[in-house]
Parts: C-alpha cells; sequence; structure tokens
C-alpha cells in the first residue's frame, strides 16, 4: 500500500527493487516500479518531464520505457497521452532498453525526477507545476529475469 508522502515526491517501489528484464533468455535491460506522488492519480499529459539517473549519470529518454494500464510508451508521447490515468495505487514499470541488464546483486543509487502539472489547480489559465525526485539506493534482484 502506497504512504502518501507529498506531491512532489515519487514513489520508487524498494519492495520489488531493481530487476533485469529479457526474453527468450537474452537479458535486454533493467526495470524498476514507482507509484504517482499524490492522493489523486493524473493523466500522463500532465507529467511534463521525467527523468532517470543510475549511479550519478542520466538515462537517455530514448532507451526509457514506461508501462501504466497494460500498455508501453516513450516518455516523448507523454504530451498526447491525455486519456491514460495514473491511479494512485498503480505501479507503473519503468524499463531501461540496456544489452545484459544489470549485474544481479549488485546495488545502485537510483534518481528519478518528475516535472508534474496539477491539473484541479488551475485558475485563470495557471497551474501548479511541482518538480519532484526520489532516490533509493536499491539492489538487483538475483532471481530470473522478467519476462517482456
Amino acid at each position: 500500500m502506497a504512504q502518501f508522502q507529498s506531491y512532489n515526491k515519487l514513489l520508487i517501489s524498494a519492495e520489488e527493487g531493481i530487476e533485469n528484464y529479457g526474453l527468450n533468455g537474452k537479458i535486454l535491460g533493467w526495470q524498476f516500479r514507482c507509484q504517482y506522488p499524490s492522493y489523486r492519480g493524473t493523466y500522463l499529459s500532465c507529467i511534463h518531464s521525467m527523468e532517470v539517473y543510475l549511479d550519478g549519470e542520466r538515462v537517455p529518454d530514448g532507451d526509457i520505457l514506461f508501462y501504466l494500464n497494460g500498455k508501453e510508451f516513450l516518455l516523448s508521447e507523454f504530451p498526447d497521452l491525455y486519456k491514460e490515468y495514473w491511479f494512485i495505487l498503480d505501479k507503473a514499470v519503468v524499463r531501461v532498453q540496456k544489452d545484459g541488464g544489470l549485474p544481479a546483486g549488485s546495488s545502485h543509487r537510483l534518481l528519478v525526477k518528475m516535472k508534474h502539472l496539477i491539473p484541479y489547480t488551475g485558475y485563470f489559465g495557471n497551474y501548479l507545476v511541482l518538480d519532484g525526485s526520489n532516490e533509493k539506493m536499491l539492489t538487483v534482484a538475483e532471481k530470473e529475469e522478467a519476462v517482456l
């Protein structure tokens, strides 16, 4: 169960940590899960930007796939996703494409930054836009890779 912390602290799930994912025995990259940081969900079009950093190095946006509601999205598609709702209890899966993934058992500092608009604050055309971030030290799971 998600615990409300603030409107600007994306909830990176430490329960699952980081997992490698793949297909037919080939590891294609790594993934983690996160929840939206509010007592209300939001439409993906309200997320102005999302950045992922691993051990201080920014992951290129083109290497990131965002999974929610049984669908896959590129970060660049967010502005057009006004019908895709991120409910507060749903964990999105963020996948990073990286051949071979990350070494099992290794620990990494994961930082996610997000700029998001709060749609119900639009008074006279001015909306509250929050910058938020969350950083956690996570370990790559020792188990078999998650399957696509």
